[in-house]
């Protein structure tokens, strides 16, 4: 847990998020601990996350709105730390490509190319299958318009992915 709390800080610090926005998540047994609806990741807490069952129950009312996302990527795939952000640059260049193509040198190395799907209403099944599906073979998808999930081993990794496109997004529209 203090490891997402590290990384939400970092994510706010960052401009990665505002205040009300985005969500984290590691998968543990069958199901996963994940930030509460409405959550600050800039001030997290213990009592900021809630652990919820692959099969649901009475605590996803207060996981994150994008719990159905979190839920498919682990049922789906073999990654075990969801993270989503709003990235200003990012998200404003996912509105004009349907990739995202660094040019800088990190950019390049570490994402190569990033797909742009959507757009889908957040929080909606439709969503969930389509970034599960873009994860499989990836660790990163922007949502046209909405932000970008990234998903990893862990959630550090996770996050880091997420800061690299921004700052090559940042250069893009430079």
């Amino acid at each position: 847990m203090r490891k997402l709390i590290h990384v939400g800080r970092l994510m706010f610090q960052e401009g990665l998020v505002d205040a009300r926005a985005g969500n984290l998540s590691v998968k543990v047994c069958n199901g996963m601990l994940i930030s509460r609806r409405g959550s600050h990741l800039g001030n997290l807490g213990e009592e900021d996350f809630v652990f919820v069952s692959f099969e649901g129950g009475v605590l996803w009312e207060r996981a994150s709105s994008e719990l159905l996302v979190h839920r498919a990527v682990y049922l789906h795939t073999e990654k075990s730390a969801v993270v989503h952000a709003h990235p200003i640059h990012t998200v404003a260049l996912s509105l004009k490509v349907d990739v995202i193509r660094p040019v800088d040198s990190e950019g390049m190395d570490l994402l190569c190319e990033v797909r742009v799907i959507g757009p889908y209403k957040p929080g909606s099944e439709e969503l969930a299958q389509a970034v599960a599906e873009a994860l499989k073979d990836s660790h990163i998808v922007v949502v046209r318009g909405h932000g970008v999930f990234s998903a990893d081993r862990d959630p550090f990794y996770a996050y880091s992915h997420i800061s690299v496109l921004e700052h090559s997004c940042k250069i893009l529209m430079l």
